[in-house]
Order: C-alpha cells, then sequence, then structure tokens
C-alpha cells in the first residue's frame, strides 16, 4: 500500500481512538449513575440508612473497586505484579454486586443493578489491560501483533506450520502474512537439511573413528556452512548430463523394445569462398583423383587391421589419415562428386574414423565379437584418447551425446559418469578451440602463396 494510503488510515485510527475515548467516559458516567442508584436504593431499604447518608457510602463501595484497580495498573506498568492491589479491588467489585443482589426484593430489578455494577468494573478493567499491553509492546517486552492467518487455508491444512510462522512473525514484526508462511516453509527445509547432513556426515566420521568423536565432530561443525558450500559446488551441468544420458532416444528406445528413430548427419560448417588466385593455386583435378585413391586404399588398409585386432581381443583405433594437400583440399572434397560406396556398420566396441566425409568401400568381413574396452590408466586419460580414436574432426554432437557414448564404449556407472561428463566439456573446448585454429591456418595457407 502507499505511503497517502497508510497515513489516512492512521489519521482514521486517531479520531477513532479519540471517539472511543469520549464514548467510554460517557458509559462510565452512566453505569456509575445506575450502580449507584441500585446500592442507595438497597442501602435505604434492607439498612434503614437514611438517604443523605446512604449516597457517600455506597459512591465509596462502588468508587472503591475502581480506584484500587487503577492503582494495581501503575504499579503494573511500572514492573510490579501488584496481587494485592488486584485481589482487593476484585474483592470490592463481587462485594458491591452481591449487594445489589441481595438489597432488592425485585430479583429482576436486583439483577439489573447487579449487572451494571459488574458490567462498569469490567469495561473498566479491559481498558487498563489494553493499556499496559501497548506500553510493553512499545518497550519491546511484548510481542507485536501477528497476521489473521486463514482458518481453513491456515490453521485447518496446516496447524503446524502456520504455528511456526506465527511465533516468526512475533519475533520478526516485518513479516507479513505469506512472508512469515515462506520463512516457516524454509525453516523446515533447512531443519530438514540439516538432519541429513549431520546423519551423512556421522556415519561417515565413525567410519574412521569411534562414535563418541564422531558426536563431537558434528556438534563441533558448522552444518549450515557445510550445506552452503555443498550448494556452491554442486555440479548442476553433470547431473543434468547424467539425467539427460538416461531419457536419450537410444537408451528409452532399448528399454521399451522400439527402434531409435534415425536422427540426421550434422552438416559441416560452410566452405570459404575461393578467388580465382586461390583456384589455380590448387593442384590438378587428376592429382586430387589420384590423392582420394590413395585415402580409399589407405582406409581399407586400416579398416583390415581393426578387424584382425577385434578378432584377437583387442581394441585398436585406427588414426586419421593425413591428407596430402593439407585442411583445404579435404574441405573442397566436399563439393567434388564422390564415387559411389557403401557404409560399414560400425562396431561398439572397436569404432573406425578418418579425416574425410566419404564412406569407404569394405567388402566381406567377418562378424566382431564385442569386447570390453581396455580401462588402464586414470579416467581422465582414458576419456580423452577415446574421444581423440573415436570423435572425427567434424563431429557436431554435444557433450550429452559425447558424454552417453564414452559411459557406453567405457561401461561407466552413473557415478563415472557424472566425473566423465566434465572431461568430456574440457575436450570439447579444447577441440572446438583447435578447429578454429586450424581453419585460421588453411585460409593462410590458401592467400599466401598467391601473395608471394
Amino acid at each position: 500500500m502507499s505511503t497517502p494510503g497508510i497515513n489516512q488510515l492512521d489519521a482514521d485510527l486517531r479520531k477513532t481512538v479519540q471517539r472511543t475515548s469520549y464514548m467510554r467516559q460517557l458509559f462510565y458516567i452512566v453505569v456509575l449513575l445506575v450502580a449507584l442508584a441500585g446500592q442507595v436504593s438497597g442501602a435505604v431499604e434492607a439498612l434503614g440508612i437514611p438517604m443523605i447518608w446512604a449516597i457517600p457510602a455506597v459512591g465509596a463501595l462502588e468508587l472503591g473497586g475502581i480506584v484500587v484497580l487503577a492503582n494495581a495498573d501503575v504499579r503494573r506498568r511500572l514492573g510490579e505484579r501488584a496481587v494485592a492491589s488486584r485481589i482487593l479491588s476484585a474483592a470490592i467489585a463481587a462485594f458491591a454486586v452481591a449487594f445489589n443482589w441481595m438489597a432488592h426484593d425485585n430479583k429482576l430489578l436486583a439483577g439489573f443493578f447487579a449487572g451494571m455494577s459488574a458490567l462498569g468494573y469490567l469495561v473498566w478493567l479491559m481498558h487498563t489491560e489494553n493499556q499496559r499491553r501497548d506500553r510493553l509492546r512499545a518497550k519491546g517486552d511484548l510481542p507485536p501483533t501477528t497476521p489473521a492467518y486463514e482458518v481453513v487455508g491456515h490453521w485447518v491444512r496446516h496447524p503446524w506450520l502456520t504455528l511456526r510462522a506465527k511465533n516468526l512473525a512475533k519475533a520478526d514484526s516485518r513479516l507479513g502474512l505469506y512472508t512469515s508462511i515462506a520463512a516457516a516453509k524454509a525453516e523446515k527445509r533447512k531443519e530438514q537439511r540439516t538432519a541429513a547432513i549431520a546423519k551423512v556426515l556421522h556415519r561417515k566420521i565413525r567410519a574412521a573413528v569411534d562414535p563418541t568423536t564422531a558426536d563431537i565432530a558434528v556438534a563441533v561443525y558448522d552444518l549450515d556452512e557445510i550445506a552452503v558450500r555443498l550448494a556452491d559446488g554442486a555440479d548442476y551441468d553433470g547431473l543434468t548430463a547424467l539425467i539427460a544420458a538416461d531419457l536419450a532416444p537410444a537408451r528409452l528406445a532399448a528399454v521399451t523394445g522400439t527402434p531409435a528413430p534415425v536422427q540426421a548427419a550434422a552438416q559441416s560448417d560452410p566452405l570459404p569462398v575461393l578467388d580465382t588466385e586461390e583456384q589455380h593455386a590448387l593442384p590438378p583435378a587428376d592429382e586430387r583423383g589420384a590423392a582420394r585413391d590413395d585415402e580409399r586404399r589407405a582406409a581399407r588398409e586400416a579398416v583390415a587391421r581393426a578387424t584382425e585386432a577385434a578378432a584377437e581381443g583387442t581394441v585398436i583405433a585406427t588414426a586419421a589419415v593425413p591428407s596430402a594437400l593439407g585442411g583445404l583440399r579435404g574441405e573442397l572434397e566436399g563439393i567434388l562428386p564422390a564415387a559411389p560406396a557403401t557404409r560399414r556398420a560400425r562396431s561398439r566396441t572397436a569404432p573406425v574414423t578418418h579425416e574425410t566425409s566419404e564412406a569407404v568401400e569394405i567388402g566381406e568381413e567377418p562378424t566382431l565379437t564385442p569386447t570390453p574396452l581396455m580401462r588402464d590408466g586414470s579416467l581422465r586419460n582414458q576419456v580423452y584418447q577415446l574421444l581423440y580414436d573415436h570423435v572425427p574432426a567434424n563431429d557436431r554432437r554435444d557433450v550429452v551425446a559425447l558424454t552417453t557414448l564414452v559411459g557406453e564404449l567405457l561401461d561407466l556407472d552413473d557415478v563415472e559418469r557424472l566425473t566423465a561428463s566434465n572431461y568430456v566439456r574440457t575436450w570439447k573446448n579444447e577441440a572446438d578451440a583447435g578447429r578454429r585454429a586450424a581453419v585460421n591456418g588453411r585460409h593462410l595457407e590458401g592467400i599466401l602463396p598467391a601473395q608471394g
């Protein structure tokens, strides 16, 4: 709410308080007169006291309870309990009410006078208590008023959570209705998190030392600080990659038994446009054709060697075949007509890659028996070696797909996949940086001979 609106409400509240004060004073006067009339008439009828003496006598009795109660209120505001004054005030008021009831033969009239006497005393008592609470609240000795929580939405559905929110609102007056509910939920989650961390920490320490030392360690360490550091060091990317690997279409298809959809081949980067001088610098077409034949022959020999090695139970990753004309000739082959070829289905345990994008012509080959990869060396070295051997230079798969490939080839569990995803991300960044540098170098190779 805006500030002008709050000021208007405060002004209305001040007017209401002043108007209520006037009405309360008028009420006290009327009630006192009625109670005095009852006391005087009862004293005259029952006790036979003359009217001139009955008026001051019963007036002192009627006002006595109010005076003693006001004195008790003053002492309580000063920090005392004023138990004696409060008991005496209640006794005087009870005697005045009883005298009004017993002094009249007409019980209906007696009840009316007795009720008015009791009503005046109770209203005065409530007013003094309200003033005392306002003073305590202004001094900070009484908690502020709490928000008005909904009966069904809060107290009935979530009683303990609402009670916690009310206690938080008492401790911090800045908390409103919904902010106190949110703070109560956050406090509950914090307690659950702290209990879980304490349980894990106790179990970890007890595995190394005795249970008493584990209890001391749990009491000494700041569990909230541990929770903060765990949240700061959480690997959200790795966990997302781990979950995405389980949700990959190939894995889901293997579970459900339905064939996985065939993905379209990744598009290669657009080739640079060569000017006339760069085209003259290229070798003749017949030399390029002979070079491609040499590459095909070398690739067939490499595949044959990989097939023989897989049959013996070892896995050999064929290295990329270097091009005689450099990276520029390899990019130009993408736009030249390629000879018809058949693609060999790659084995999971011994995939074969080469630098060119052309398919390799393979004749009949023996059926390979899948053999697990050798797990030698650190996990980082294994991941890097596998990526270097099985991922072509123009591969455009993302980190999730490469992590899935590494996990399947190395037969990693969930924890190892989570660690391997970081290594895959680092390797891909390095590989992308290397490809950019290679493209720049190929551009320079095409320009420098023309300038020379």
